[in-house]
């Protein structure tokens, strides 16, 4: 069961016994990509019993540096615990973490925390740290935009567009993009953004410009053909006018007398 707890055992149990850091190997697989306020992000916990003891997993849990200092967020094992013998390990289900709405941008530590028994005394374990990104909230949608524009600009570039303004204007997006990707690393998200409405914009100009071309062309070709037909109907003409004419000056020339001769 995933839950939101405190594990307690460390404050509480004077009896528990203390796992060596190493005795226990855990670390959280993250499988979503970017971390956004107010986003959930999905996490997979593995765990490992490196002790020559018994372990039974009751309660597994995440601590970030923004929860309370007991506060974890994962599984509440005990009606149903993990156990582990010497030298297994088990990648428990993946979990979906909320992050604050309110939770700052950068670098957050956070650590693993695990509950339980070794043979038959109580445990508490913390992993060492690690670190998770938060991202600005308004580079989430810089960071939907952009794959879009990379897209579209991939699939313009293929269509080898004959329109001159259309090439032109798929120019004009590959510039908008690389000034997407400056202002991006100066975090001006907004301006990025911008940028990158630009260029898709470029980009739907593009192919409204290639194919108001391409139509324009095939309305031409049947004039083209229409004009070249009679272009070759007259040149036809003349030259049989021109030989019917020269046949008739040969029939009508007078023929030589023969004192001419």
């Amino acid at each position: 069961m995933l839950v939101s707890f405190s594990l307690v055992l460390s404050l509480f149990c004077g009896a528990c016994s203390a796992l060596e850091q190493e005795e226990i190997t855990s670390y959280v697989v993250l499988t979503t990509q970017n971390a956004y306020p107010g986003h959930s992000i999905l996490a997979a916990i593995y765990i490992k019993n490196n002790s020559p003891e018994l372990l039974t997993i009751q309660y597994v849990g995440v601590h970030f540096d923004w929860m309370a200092s007991d506060q974890f967020f994962g599984y509440d094992l005990s009606d149903d615990p993990v156990v582990l013998s010497p030298s297994a390990d088990q990648f428990l289900d993946s979990i979906s973490i909320p992050l604050p709405d309110d939770v700052t941008s950068g670098e957050h530590t956070y650590l693993v925390g695990i509950d339980g028994l070794e043979g038959t005394e109580s445990f508490s374990w913390d992993s060492s740290t690690f670190t998770l990104f938060v991202k600005d909230p308004e580079q989430e949608e810089y960071d939907t935009l952009v794959i879009q524009v990379v897209s579209n600009i991939t699939a313009s570039e293929g269509k080898n567009y004959q329109s001159f303004t259309a090439q032109s204007l798929l120019g004009q997006a590959n510039t908008a993009y690389d000034q997407a990707l400056a202002y991006a690393d100066q975090n001006s998200w907004n301006e990025a953004v911008s940028m990158l409405n630009n260029a898709l914009t470029y980009l739907t100009q593009a192919d409204v410009e290639e194919q108001k071309y391409l139509a324009e062309q095939s309305s031409q070709e049947p004039l083209l053909i229409t004009v070249g037909v009679a272009a070759v109907a007259i040149i036809v003409i003349f030259a049989v006018m021109f030989f019917m004419k020269r046949r008739k000056t040969r029939e009508i020339s007078p023929k030589p007398k023969s004192s001419d001769l």
